[in-house]
């Protein structure tokens, strides 16, 4: 070899042994990073790896009536999932939609024209689809919008595809399941025992939405949680949720659990006691069978609602079901509107139980009780005729009498003296056209007719203006003014409690899983301002409609029992008659229960809701009236009787 080439050779077989020798430095670095410096991260890392984390679901707390009957409870249910779901894009899912009805040669002819990895995604999918809609008899179309849907949770990345599987469906399909993708599993499911009892305030639950999750998943809600949906269940969701637990374990390359880590126990939700007294809830939606409207009762101290039937009511445990499409459609579309809670959600003309707030304003406004008009069966204004309540008229009417008979042209009259700022004015003050801030979901506010409101409700310049037939046709609950039987309860209560308004509720007490009872203290809304003085002499006349031979809500007159009360009759569109209305409270002279119903289209208000009124009150007095007074001396006149045929009986042994 020339020593020439040896020195051409030299260096390059110097760069190599260098480049070499770098390589394996950097290796040696490496792996001092990996294994000495940055050790600890990397096992973390690794062990996070083998780590699985369960929730730990909390039990929802249940539903009782004041007395401790139950009225929602938690049972098993079933529900399928699908584990590992791809995540599909919106032109998977339009792929999914077009090959869902094609047979094996055709699905493979289809997928031949996509990328291998796509058409795998699809033929697995697919196939998971239709064998899901086999086992369950739901259809590929519903079951392609909850894979597109349902959001993805957990290391396994589980959807939810049918929330509520029917029990002997999901026994029989776990016994054919051949595929470790999919799964059914038990999970704890809403019970009502009475089913539409107090339907609309107790509510129901379903699976919560994707749309709820969203927004409630930095709360703790897993995607698959139930949530209330209406009612109690809806509004304090929150307390009978409970706190789910978590469990995380240590899992080895199969799964298998080899230990666990951490363990954070699941605490139940509150259960929530109702102010609902069950059996006068059952013996009035009984009493309200075949009628449509809303019938309350609320204790006059404290706003808990003892009573509250908005007919017709639903079964619960429909609703927390899946509904099939023709019974849905059916409650959408019936005319009585069972889905509508009309109790807090039914917009009503109040018809002359208006004229207890109309009344007030005309007191304070400094217009004497004594005062007089006269009342012929019409009244004229300009070219406008308005009827009063009897076409023949009531002669010379005050004030006292204008509530005994329901005397419209009184109102008529004086509403006008007293000017329309001073009516809305106390209007206002009473609650017309605000919510009450019952806590049921979904009340509605009413409207509450003023010069303001009518510029903004029509489009029309001729119908923006505030024209004195308002102010006429509202004094007697007429025209615009509509309200809430919630409402017009809520005004009877400020009568009946001085002035002081308090705010309705339907729950009594809050009990917790160790026993711990959270009493719903009674919330004060506002003191009304409107003088004790005029407070009185409304107090006093609404005694006379009961009390006075021919009172319009004589049908109420029970001896030894006064009651008070006010009568009326709501014109309303869409029925073949009127709205009967009633409001009122007792005892008279110590109100303790107030009371509202409104049965609709059955005529005039002192009959049907005054009969209904009537049932209620004389069950309340043989349930809480009658056993405090008088039950106690029965029994001791019983123990007593009993005591002398025992004596009796042994005398005539001796005999």
């Amino acid at each position: 070899m020339r020593e020439l080439d040896k020195e051409e050779r030299n260096p390059r077989y110097i760069m190599f042994i260098l480049t070499v020798a770098l390589i394996f430095l950097i290796l040696v670095l490496r792996l001092f990073s990996l294994q000495i410096l940055n050790a600890a991260t990397y096992e973390e890392r690794a062990l996070q790896n083998r780590i699985r984390s369960n929730v730990i679901k909390a039990t929802r707390g249940e539903i009782y009536d004041r007395e401790g009957k139950l009225l929602a409870k938690n049972t098993t249910g079933y529900k399928l999932i699908h584990i590992d779901t791809k995540q599909l894009s919106n032109n998977d899912i339009a792929l999914l939609r077009e090959i869902q009805n094609f047979d094996e040669n055709q699905i493979e002819e289809r997928l031949s024209k996509e990328k291998k990895q796509r058409a795998e995604k699809i033929r697995e999918t697919i196939s998971d689809i239709k064998t899901i809609s086999q086992l369950t008899g739901y259809t590929t179309d519903y079951i392609i919008t909850r894979f597109n849907k349902q959001p993805r949770m957990g290391i396994d990345k589980t959807i939810l595809v049918i929330e509520d599987l029917d029990k002997n469906i999901a026994l029989k399909a776990v016994e054919k399941i051949k595929n470790n993708r999919i799964n059914i599993v038990e999970y704890n499911k809403r019970y009502y025992p009475e089913d539409s009892i107090a339907s609309h305030v107790i509510g129901n639950v379903k699976p919560i939405s994707e749309k709820e999750y969203n927004e409630l998943k930095k709360d703790g809600y897993q995607n698959d949680d139930l949530i209330g949906k209406k009612g109690v269940e809806k509004e304090y969701d929150k307390i009978m949720k409970g706190q789910d637990g978590v469990e995380d374990v240590e899992v080895d390359v199969h799964g298998n659990v080899i230990k666990e880590i951490k363990n954070v126990a699941s605490v139940t939700g509150k259960n929530v006691y109702l102010s609902i007294d069950l059996d006068l809830q059952k013996y009035m939606t009984q009493a309200f069978a075949g009628k449509s409207g809303a019938f309350i009762a609320m204790e006059v101290k404290t706003g808990k609602i003892i009573t509250f039937v908005s007919n017709p009511e639903i079964s619960l445990n429909l609703l927390s079901s899946r509904i099939p499409d023709d019974q849905w459609n059916e409650l959408v579309n019936s005319k009585a509107k069972p889905l509508v809670n009309k109790g807090i959600a039914g917009l009503y003309p109040p018809g002359s139980t208006f004229k207890a707030i109309t009344g007030l304003g005309i007191l304070e406004a400094g217009i004497s009780p004594y005062d007089t008009v006269m009342s012929t069966g019409q009244y004229k204004f300009g070219k406008l005729v308005f009827r009063d309540s009897s076409s023949r008229g009531y002669g010379i009417t005050n004030f006292n009498k204008s509530i005994e008979h329901s005397v419209n042209t009184y109102y008529y009259v004086f509403s006008q003296r007293a000017g329309k700022d001073r009516i809305i004015k106390y209007a206002k003050e009473m609650g017309v056209g605000e919510k009450t801030g019952i806590d049921i979901p979904g009340e509605q506010a009413g409207v509450l007719p003023t010069p303001e409101w009518k510029k903004k409700r029509f489009k029309k310049k001729q119908d923006k203006v505030w024209l004195p037939g308002d102010l006429i046709n509202m004094s007697i609950g007429q025209g615009y003014v509509l309200m809430t039987p919630v409402q017009v309860l809520s005004a009877y209560q400020i009568i009946a409690n001085d002035g002081v308004m308090m705010i309705p509720t339907v729950v009594d007490r809050f009990i917790s899983y160790d026993g711990k009872v959270e009493m719903n203290k009674p919330k004060v809304g506002r003191k009304i301002n409107i003088s004790q003085k005029n407070l009185k002499l409304m107090k006093n006349a609404l005694k006379l409609p009961v009390s006075s031979v021919g009172g319009t809500a004589r049908i109420l007159y029970i001896p030894n029992y006064p009651v008070s009360a006010k009568t009326g009759t709501a014109q309303n569109t869409g029925f073949r008659d009127n709205h009967s209305w009633i409001a009122g409270y007792f005892p008279s002279d110590n109100p303790q229960i107030v009371f509202v119903s409104i049965i609709e289209g059955v005529g005039y208000g002192g009959v049907a809701s005054g009969q209904l009124a009537r049932t209620f009150i004389e069950k309340y007095r043989d349930k809480y009236e009658f056993k405090k007074n008088i039950l106690p001396e029965q029994k001791i006149e019983t123990a007593e009787q009993q005591a002398d045929q025992k004596t009796g009986q042994r005398k005539k042994r001796r005999r």
